[in-house]
C-alpha cells in the first residue's frame, strides 16, 4: 500500500476522470460513459467492456477472468442515471486492475479506500470541472444539474 492523504487521492482521481472525459472529446454534458467503455483508449482496449445482466445482487460489478478481457456486468433494469453512475464507478475498477493501472501502482494507491475512490471518481467523471464551469456560466442551476449531466439526484447534489 502506498500511503497518501485523502486530498492527494482525490486529486489523483479527479485527474484520471478528467483525462478519460477529455478522451471522449465531450464539450457538453453528458459524458458518453458507455461509448468510452465500448471504444476505449488503446491502453485499455483489453480492459473495458459492458455486459448486460439480469441480477438483483448488485447494480454493476467489474470482473476480469484470468487471461481474458475485463467487463463491467450491469443490471439491465437500472434507471438510465443509475446505470451511468454504476458504469462510471466500475470504470475505475477496470482502470485499476488493467495492465497499465497495475504498472502505475494504482492498486497499491487506491485499494484500501476502494469504495470511496470509485464513488468519487464516478462523480467527477460524470461532471468534469470544465463542463460544470460552462454549465454554471450559461446560467445552469442546481435544479437542472442532475438532468443535464444525466446522473442520480443525490450524486448531483453532492457534486454541485
Amino acid at each position: 500500500m502506498i500511503p497518501v492523504s485523502r486530498e492527494e487521492r482525490h486529486w489523483f482521481l479527479r485527474n484520471v476522470a478528467r483525462a478519460l472525459s477529455e478522451f471522449s472529446g465531450v464539450s457538453e454534458p453528458p459524458v458518453p460513459v458507455e461509448e468510452v467503455l465500448n471504444h476505449p483508449p488503446a491502453v485499455y482496449q483489453d480492459d473495458f467492456g459492458v455486459v448486460d445482466m439480469y441480477s438483483n445482487l448488485w447494480d454493476a460489478t467489474f470482473a476480469r477472468p484470468p487471461g481474458r478481457r475485463g467487463s463491467i456486468f450491469v443490471r439491465v433494469d437500472l434507471d438510465p442515471e443509475e446505470r451511468r453512475f454504476a458504469l462510471a464507478r466500475e470504470t475505475l475498477c477496470a482502470i485499476l486492475t488493467s495492465k497499465h493501472g497495475r504498472s502505475l501502482g494504482m492498486p497499491d494507491l487506491l485499494m484500501s479506500e476502494l469504495k470511496d475512490s470509485t464513488e468519487y471518481f464516478a462523480a467527477h467523471y460524470l461532471t468534469p470541472e470544465s463542463l460544470v464551469h460552462a454549465y454554471r456560466a450559461q446560467g445552469g442551476d442546481e435544479e437542472g444539474f442532475a438532468e443535464s449531466f444525466q446522473m442520480p439526484a443525490a450524486v448531483a447534489a453532492a457534486r454541485w
